[in-house]
C-alpha cells in the first residue's frame, strides 16, 4: 500500500507539472503575442504629457467650432498670383485649370496670395502636371507664424492632383503666403501651377479642378495614357474623403464607413470601393500572398504600409495608405487625432514594409 501510495503520489506530481508547464507555457504565447495591435499611428519619440494631451485635445475641439475653410489659388488667377519672367505653358489637361507656368530663365519666386480667417493650423497642398521634363527638387517657401519654412518636393512625380506639402501654424490675414523658387531645382523645370489652404490640421483638401481627363490632348502629358497612373491618384481621391472619420478599434467595435474605422477597417474600406477585397486585420493584410512587396523608395500612390510601433521582434500594428510626397493616409489614434488623417509616413514608428495591391501594379 505504502508503495501504491507513494506511485500515486509521483503521478499526480507529474500532472502538476506538466499542468504548470502548460500554464506558463501558455503565459508565455500570450504575452508574446498579445502584445497592443491597436493601429495607432503615433508619431515617432512621442511620449506626450497630460498637459500635451489637453492641448492637443483643446486645439482639436477648437477647429471643429470653426466652420470650414478652404481657398484655391490657380496661375491663371493672376490678382492673386504673380510669376516675374516665368513662361507660360502649354495647355495640359493635368494641370490645375488647364494650364502653368515653369520657371525658366526667370530669378525671380513665383508666388501666391492667400486668405487666412484666423490663426491657426492650415493644411497646404499644392498641384503641378507631371512631365519628364519637371524639377526633382523644386523649392517651395510657406509663410508661417514662426517664419519660412521650405519644403522640396519632386515635381517628375506625384502630379496631376493636390499633393500635400504640410500643415502649419499661420496668423489671419490676407498675403503672399506660398512662393515657389526658380533656383536650386538641379535638373528639370520648376513649376508654379496651383496651390491649397484648407483649415484645420485634419482636413481634406477641396475637390478636383481640373479638366476633364482623356481629352485629345491628353497624349501630350507622360502619364495621359497610363491607366494605371489614374486608379492610382482615383484611390488616393476616394481615401481622403474619409478623413476626419472617428477611430474605433474593430473588434470589437464594427468596421462602419465615415462612422468607425481603425487602420485596416480604413484601408479595406478604400479598395472595396475598387472592387478588391481586403481582410479587416493589418497583419492578414501585410502577409496576403496576393499582393507585391515593393521597397520604400520606390512607393507609389495606393500601395499599403506597414508599421510594427512596438519594436521589430513584435507583430504588425499597423497599415497606412501611401498618398504622395512622403505622406500616408492612415485612422490614428494617435492623442491628437483619433481619426483617419494624412500625415508624414516618417512620423509613424517602425516601418516593416510596404505592399502593392495588384490591381495597380
Amino acid at each position: 500500500m505504502h508503495r501504491l501510495g507513494l506511485i500515486i503520489s509521483l503521478i499526480f506530481l507529474a500532472a502538476l507539472s506538466v499542468s504548470i508547464a502548460t500554464l506558463t507555457a501558455g503565459a508565455q504565447t500570450t504575452d508574446s503575442t498579445s502584445q497592443p495591435s491597436v493601429s495607432r499611428g503615433t508619431v515617432t519619440g512621442a511620449n506626450p504629457s497630460k498637459a500635451e494631451r489637453r492641448a492637443a485635445k483643446s486645439d482639436m475641439a477648437e477647429e471643429e467650432t470653426l466652420p470650414d475653410y478652404s481657398q484655391v489659388v490657380d496661375s491663371t488667377r493672376s490678382r492673386r498670383f504673380e510669376a516675374p519672367g516665368w513662361k507660360r505653358g502649354r495647355s495640359d489637361v493635368w494641370a490645375h485649370g488647364g494650364e502653368y507656368v515653369s520657371a525658366g530663365a526667370s530669378t525671380s519666386d513665383a508666388r501666391f496670395k492667400l486668405k487666412t480667417p484666423t490663426s491657426g493650423d492650415y493644411a497646404l497642398y499644392a498641384w503641378w502636371p507631371v512631365r519628364k521634363g519637371n524639377s526633382r527638387a523644386a523649392r517651395f517657401g510657406v509663410e508661417t507664424a514662426r517664419g519660412t519654412k521650405w519644403i522640396v518636393v519632386n515635381q517628375a512625380r506625384d502630379g496631376g492632383m493636390w499633393v500635400k506639402l504640410g500643415t502649419y501654424e499661420m496668423k489671419a490675414g490676407d498675403r503672399y503666403v506660398v512662393r515657389v523658387s526658380p533656383g536650386g531645382a538641379g535638373s528639370g523645370e520648376v513649376v508654379a501651377d496651383a496651390v491649397a489652404l484648407v483649415r484645420g490640421a485634419a482636413s481634406p483638401p477641396p475637390k478636383d479642378l481640373a479638366p476633364a481627363e482623356g481629352s485629345a490632348d491628353s497624349s501630350k502629358n507622360v502619364y495621359g495614357a497610363s491607366s494605371n497612373y489614374v486608379e492610382r491618384r482615383d484611390i488616393v481621391r476616394y481615401g481622403r474623403t474619409h478623413i476626419g472619420t472617428p477611430y474605433y478599434h474593430s473588434p470589437p467595435d464594427a468596421c462602419w464607413a465615415y462612422e468607425k474605422e481603425d487602420c485596416s477597417c480604413f484601408t479595406k474600406l478604400v479598395y472595396e470601393h475598387f472592387g478588391k477585397e481586403l481582410p479587416d486585420d493589418p497583419t492578414e493584410q501585410y502577409w496576403d500572398k496576393n499582393r507585391k512587396w515593393v521597397p520604400r523608395t520606390d512607393l507609389q500612390r495606393g500601395d499599403l504600409v506597414f508599421f510594427r510601433e512596438n519594436g521589430p521582434d513584435n507583430p504588425i500594428t499597423h497599415v497606412a495608405m501611401y498618398s504622395g510626397n512622403g505622406y500616408v493616409l492612415h485612422a490614428s489614434a494617435y492623442y491628437a487625432y483619433q481619426q483617419v488623417v494624412e500625415s508624414k509616413m516618417e512620423d509613424i514608428e517602425g516601418f516593416a514594409g510596404a505592399r502593392r495591391v495588384s490591381q495597380v501594379d
